[in-house]
């Protein structure tokens, strides 16, 4: 399996202003924020719980802290400088329930230390594995999960959708197809395809409130692949292979979620 080269880094940096190639973090002599975390004894936790599918495999969780104690300077396209909180991310890994499919992890709302760290965004991925006859020459593209705490989070660069409010613990069952696509320069990727998530009800991105536990559990139909080639003459649409051998040409980059729901 080709494994994402470089996964893609937490992207916390709100588009409205031009990228510079530094960052002036204003805190300490060295201008480095003290990013040590020191959860105060009645500090919040997140409990995050993963049912890992077969065949599938459970990326590190991806962690955004933000402070408004140590600020960040950044420069918009008029060189102007603005201050917004400062970033503290790292990745944090899941711990195996026994030998169970169950994957764990906690990570403390209120992080302390000198800077006071507050949680802004968790990122949990994973992938299909080696272990699936569907990966052999093709780019794997993990699956993505964004739990957003606090302003200033994730970029929506990450096909979740926009994050849509919701209020205390989370259970999500997702149905998942693998979903292979034929591009025009014959790259062809793999996925898990979980339907569009510009649907408001296919959205895998939350503005959480009042969550102490977030459970995930991904279900995979390894048996209903569906495929997408491009057009023969360009432009035009894509054409979508469903499992039962039919075939569509689909007007955006998805295929019929709930078509494919409806094949058994």
């Amino acid at each position: 399996m080709k494994l994402p080269s470089g996964r893609k880094k937490l992207n916390f940096l709100n588009n409205n202003y031009a990228l510079l190639p530094f960052i002036v973090l204003l805190y300490g002599c060295d201008n480095t924020p003290d990013r040590t975390l020191s959860p105060p004894q009645n500090a919040k936790w997140v409990d995050v719980v993963f049912t890992l599918p077969a065949d599938t495999v459970l990326l590190p969780m991806e962690v955004l802290y933000r402070s408004d104690k140590c600020k960040t300077v950044r420069y918009n396209s008029s060189n102007e400088p603005h201050d917004i909180p400062g970033y503290n991310d790292f990745e944090k890994p899941f711990g195996q329930q026994g030998s169970s499919n169950i994957w764990r992890t906690h990570i403390a709302i209120d992080g302390g230390g000198k800077c006071q760290w507050q949680l802004t965004s968790l990122r949990v991925s994973f992938m299909l594995s080696s272990a699936s006859p569907l990966v052999k020459g093709k780019q794997v593209i993990e699956t993505n999960y964004i739990f957003d705490f606090n302003d200033y989070g994730l970029s929506d660069g990450y096909g979740t959708g926009r994050a849509k409010e919701m209020n205390g613990n989370l259970d999500l069952e997702t149905v998942f197809f693998p979903m292979i696509t034929h591009h025009i320069d014959n790259q062809v990727d793999l996925t898990l395809f979980g339907g569009s998530t510009e649907y408001e009800h296919l959205k895998r991105r939350y503005r959480l409130h009042k969550t102490r536990n977030i459970n995930i559990e991904p279900i995979i139909r390894s048996n209903k692949v569906v495929v997408l080639n491009p057009p023969v003459i360009r432009p035009g649409n894509l054409t979508a292979t469903y499992p039962d051998g039919s075939s569509e040409q689909v007007p955006h980059i998805f295929p019929d979620y709930e078509k494919l729901l409806s094949m058994k």
